[in-house]
């Protein structure tokens, strides 16, 4: 079984048509127990469930939200509680109270609306700020100067988001997490991404696919030269789809249903 763990905003969504076709393909393969989808995102879960109708976002058999800091098992529900043990693994060394030193005096941060800010995530905005590539690494090197790197971790994305995390956090730990969990082949994950917050999924997969619309944090992949990085010239959806053509994944739905 293949597994696909794929950020939705700009990477999924931004071509309603080619949504529409991919979402179906992905569902046939489902169906067909050829797949395990995952939804990784920086969303709430109540913005992901709403997307299933409102958008068209293929329904997964699990959701990694709050960038990689919630993980959520079906039957998803509103309201519903995290998955337990990926939450309490987390808390351990977590202090949101100390991530928000590392914030301190920063000119032009703003905070992000309340519901992004968790127990597990501090997140703001730096896009007002004089330099926010700067900042950013302003805030990257007060983490390392208070060695806590192994507490903290800083992801940065789309020259706007930054958010601050648990080190054992992130889209590309907790997917590990959810491969060990549900007994999956790590050499079969493929991840899709647009943006800085998808770069830790990249860092666990051995496959990968890049939208042609991806930021720059994304594009500068392509010096590291590494085969099973695929580098979609499409955006969106039909770039998703470009690449799982790329590595035989939806050529194999065709197969099972010529068989």
């Amino acid at each position: 079984m293949w597994v696909l763990a794929t950020d939705i905003d700009n990477t999924l969504t931004g071509q309603e048509t080619a949504l529409r076709e991919l979402a179906a393909q992905l569902d046939a393969l489902q169906r067909q127990e050829l797949l395990f989808l995952i939804l990784a995102t920086g969303r709430r879960l109540e913005q992901v469930l709403s997307g299933f109708a409102g958008e068209g976002l293929p329904r997964p058999k699990a959701i990694i939200s709050q960038v990689g800091t919630e993980i959520y098992l079906p039957p998803f529900a509103p309201e519903m509680a995290p998955l337990a043990a990926w939450k309490e693994r987390l808390l351990r060394s977590f202090s949101r109270r100390r991530a928000l030193r590392f914030l301190e005096g920063i000119e032009g941060l703003e905070m992000q609306p309340e519901m992004y800010n968790t127990a597990l995530k501090v997140s703001v905005f730096l896009h007002r700020a004089p330099d926010p590539e700067a900042a950013a690494a302003l805030v990257r090197e007060r983490v390392a100067a208070s060695d806590a790197d192994d507490q903290y971790r800083v992801v940065w994305s789309s020259g706007k988001h930054l958010d601050i995390i648990p080190a054992q956090a992130g889209k590309g730990n907790a997917i590990q997490f959810l491969l060990e969990h549900k007994s999956l082949d790590a050499q079969r994950l493929v991840v899709a991404g647009d943006s800085g917050n998808d770069l830790s999924m990249f860092r666990v997969a051995p496959r990968g696919i890049v939208v042609a619309n991806a930021q720059p944090e994304l594009q500068r992949l392509r010096d590291e030269a590494h085969e099973g990085l695929f580098f979609a010239t499409a955006e969106c959806a039909a770039g998703v789809a470009q690449g799982l053509r790329h590595f035989g994944i939806l050529r194999e739905t065709s197969s099972a249903r010529e068989s």
